[in-house]
């Protein structure tokens, strides 16, 4: 890759998205705090004054990517919301198969939420806020409340608390990863099978899901 500055639109598409991705494999390796503009450039295979260029500041490019992957979780519901009209009855155990391939596919995405959404007022925790629990919270929020006015979803169920317990589910055990795999043997690996999905599968039918006629 070179080390210049591309003048070409695509190519400067390319080198924005290499910067991105660098990103994403060192957030997996280590902490936001301790990822340098340095070992950013490096690891995608350019000069530090891109990362200035492209994005302003190491903070830039990391809510440049939150965005990124804001768009992609974002059309990927979108895919659940378009059975509603023809299969509404297997939105639920898609949306989970969905979000559970997103949670386990984001790794870094994991890291920075421990490093630095719960545990820091600044500003990428208040845009991981409007591009992750916000912006998903409002589509399922509109998503189980169509779900139930389809019959699917059970008439004494709270949309709004159902959404909270999505979230939850999904979400927790990738977070407490450490402290589930040492008491339970539950890693990232069990949380990305088969067998987990089917498990928060049944979960949510059986506890959201109106009793069959």
């Amino acid at each position: 890759m070179s080390r210049g500055r591309p003048q070409d639109p695509e190519k400067q598409a390319q080198m924005m998205s290499a910067l991105l991705d660098a990103a994403e494999r060192l957030l997996d390796q280590k902490s936001y705090q301790s990822i340098t503009i340095r070992e950013l450039a490096a690891e995608a295979g350019t000069q530090s004054a891109m990362i200035s260029y492209y994005f302003g500041n190491k903070e830039g490019l990391f809510i440049a990517l939150l965005d990124r992957s804001g768009r992609q979780r974002q059309q990927r519901i979108q895919e659940v919301v378009f059975l509603l009209e023809t299969q509404p009855e297997s939105v639920l155990p898609v949306l989970v198969d969905r979000i559970a391939d997103m949670m386990s596919e984001e790794p870094w995405l994991v890291h920075l939420i421990k490093d630095e959404v719960l545990t820091r007022e600044a500003k990428l925790r208040a845009h991981f806020v409007k591009t992750f629990p916000a912006r998903m919270g409002e589509s399922l929020l509109s998503l189980f409340t169509t779900l139930q006015q389809k019959g699917i979803l059970r008439e004494d169920i709270n949309p709004k608390f159902a959404t909270a317990s999505l979230i939850s589910l999904m979400a927790f055990p990738m977070i407490a990863e450490p402290l589930i795999q040492d008491v339970l043997g539950v890693d990232r690996q069990v949380l990305r099978s088969s067998a987990w999905k089917q498990h928060l599968t049944l979960l949510l039918t059986q506890g959201l899901g109106s009793p069959p006629r």
